[in-house]
């Protein structure tokens, strides 16, 4: 059981500062978000097994999944301050790669001689016009 708990205590140090972003930009507030970012880590222990297997999708991705699932199950409609479904990433080309396609990051990079702060400012951009689309006045996403 300590190896488990290990794993995830890795997941939590490499990825819950960058979960927790994404929860704060879902969720109404602070307190909303930690509960989030907490059931999102609920579910990883329970599921890591399969989560871990060589063979899924890559890590990153399956967490941004699992935060979203996470937020539409413990929030209304109405408390999402951006209700992100995997939809919406369909048309936004990098974002769609990464999440539907399920792409590495590195490889898009490669493919497409991109550094990875490249990338990143070309997310961030895709993640802007996809908040644009649903609200005239949106304000910048945090830099992960």
């Amino acid at each position: 059981m300590k190896t488990s708990n290990t794993s995830v205590e890795k997941l939590y140090h490499s990825y819950g500062t960058k979960l927790y972003s994404i929860a704060l930009e879902i969720a109404p507030n602070q307190a909303a978000a930690e509960k989030i970012l907490i059931g999102t880590f609920v579910k990883i222990h329970r599921q890591q097994s399969t989560l871990l297997n060589t063979h899924s999708p890559p890590i990153y991705i399956t967490l941004i999944k699992l935060i979203l699932q996470t937020a539409h199950e413990q929030l209304y409609t109405s408390q999402l301050k951006y209700n992100f479904t995997l939809k919406q990433f369909a048309n936004t080309p990098l974002l769609n790669k990464l999440i539907c396609e399920q792409i590495s990051l590195e490889n898009y990079c490669t493919e497409n001689q991109l550094t990875r702060a490249d990338a990143a400012k070309k997310i961030r951009e895709e993640l802007m016009s996809i908040r644009n689309s649903k609200h005239q006045t949106a304000t910048p996403l945090p830099k992960f």
